[in-house]
């Protein structure tokens, strides 16, 4: 059962670069001891947190850094599960700042919190510093703080990045909320057209990644989160293609026709992919460049929907060489190949989690579920409906498709939600790595 237990410890940050554009330093830490800690699977219990309005720090600054910051970090904490999130629409305490000394800490306590976000920023010529730190409410104790810099249009992602951070000292793993989410939809008024899209973890700040106005498929992201692998029809195909997000141009790998649902390995070196040869589907070893190194499977059937072990040592994947479709494992060198699913008669879409130890599907039962099973095999566990899992960049979280919309579970099946909303169809979401 999950719980809440106090930790009585030293926190010791350590700074870090978030970026060329978008830079984070780590603020002094006096005595800060607490560390609120959530262990166990299973329950609800969450930790009460405010989030206050940025103060602007030596000016009047711009409102809306405050508000656009606040909406990402409270969609942030609440998208986790893992905290209650108090309703900010009481505002802040008059003339209140940002370090222990200054904070009315009985006004928050008063409220329900248990921790609290405070922060500032302002603006020095064409950079946006923004400082924000977490305080521990009961103990009137900072636990950390992080200064960024970078340009106005960044303040959503250093949202995301103090929502990670704010998981790291409450959970002891970072969280991953800065990264971003690839799908496919028929949104845009394009017709039957399908695009791919990407959405950063709120699930509102959506844009398109290609307008072929036709059938773009099996979104996958390279190790550095800058490209995303796709299958397109644009010129007849299926082909594989890439798109370069920091160019914008989009690339046809290789000329052979029948290619879907390619994955880059962990280290970007190779590409995992199903092209289909005369009826059959099997499993090929590309180059990351698109050319051919081997044929990893030959069986009779389909052999489909490859997803990478974080070692990159063995592969997942979809077949039907045992009647209806289940998932098997492989080693890539050795090609050894177990069956890992038995219950139920259709089984699909294997996503390798980040931590290795267990790997999620698609199950259909009377309608479509995520299942997640131990990669050494064993019971599966439900965890919502739906299809199409991807894991989180942390393992903590999966991204599926239900009726249409993208929502997130975390792996225990707890605090389902969903992300995103408005017209189209948002199917086969791809979780990207963190960004760099």
């Amino acid at each position: 059962m999950s719980r809440i237990k106090i930790v009585r410890r030293r926190w010791v940050w350590i700074g870090m670069v978030v970026g060329a554009l978008l830079s984070g330093v780590t603020l002094p830490v006096v005595e800060a001891q607490i560390k609120l800690e959530i262990t166990g699977e299973g329950g609800g219990r969450t930790i009460p947190i405010a989030v206050a309005p940025l103060s602007p720090l030596g000016g009047e600054g711009e409102p809306r850094v405050s508000t656009d910051f606040t909406g990402v970090m409270t969609r942030d904490l609440d998208l986790s599960g893992y905290f209650q999130v108090l309703d900010s629409a009481q505002g802040d305490t008059p003339g209140e700042g940002v370090t222990p000394e200054s904070i009315n800490f009985q006004y928050w306590a008063d409220r329900g919190a248990l921790a609290l976000v405070k922060g500032g920023f302002s603006f020095e010529g064409n950079s946006l510093v923004l400082e924000v730190r977490l305080f521990d409410v009961a103990q009137r104790k900072q636990l950390g703080g992080k200064r960024y810099r970078g340009e106005r249009k960044d303040v959503r992602r250093m949202a995301h990045r103090f929502a990670d951070q704010i998981l790291l000292l409450l959970t002891g793993e970072l969280g991953p909320f800065d990264s971003r989410i690839a799908f496919v939809s028929t949104r845009g008024g394009r017709g039957r057209a399908k695009e791919v899209y990407i959405t950063d973890v709120s699930g509102t700040q959506i844009s398109a990644v290609t307008r072929d106005r036709s059938l773009s498929l099996s979104p996958g992201w390279s190790p550095s989160a800058n490209r995303i692998g796709y299958c397109s029809y644009r010129q007849g195909g299926p082909y594989p293609h890439v798109f370069d997000l920091q160019t914008g141009v989009p690339t046809r790998l290789i000329s052979m026709v029948g290619y879907s649902g390619g994955r880059w390995s962990p280290d970007g070196s190779r590409i995992a992919a199903s092209l289909e040869q005369e009826g059959n589907s099997d499993l090929f070893l590309l180059s990351s460049e698109g050319r051919q190194v081997r044929q990893l499977t030959e069986q009779a059937g389909i052999n489909i929907s490859p997803t990478w072990s974080p070692d990159g040592q063995s592969l997942a994947f979809c077949s039907n060489r045992g009647g209806g479709p289940q998932i098997y494992v492989m080693n890539v060198e050795g090609g050894k190949v177990r069956r890992l699913t038995y219950r139920g008669d259709y089984n699909t879409s294997p996503s390798w989690s980040p931590k290795g130890d267990t790997i999620a599907y698609t199950t259909r039962s009377g309608g479509f579920h995520i299942m997640t099973i131990p990669v050494r095999g064993g019971d599966p566990r439900e965890i919502a409906s739906g299809e199409d899992p991807s894991w989180s960049p942390d393992g903590r979280y999966l991204v599926f498709s239900v009726r249409g919309r993208l929502h997130l579970a975390r792996k225990d099946g707890q605090s389902v939600k969903q992300l995103t909303s408005g017209g189209g169809d948002d199917t086969s979401p791809a979780w990207s790595p963190r960004l760099e």
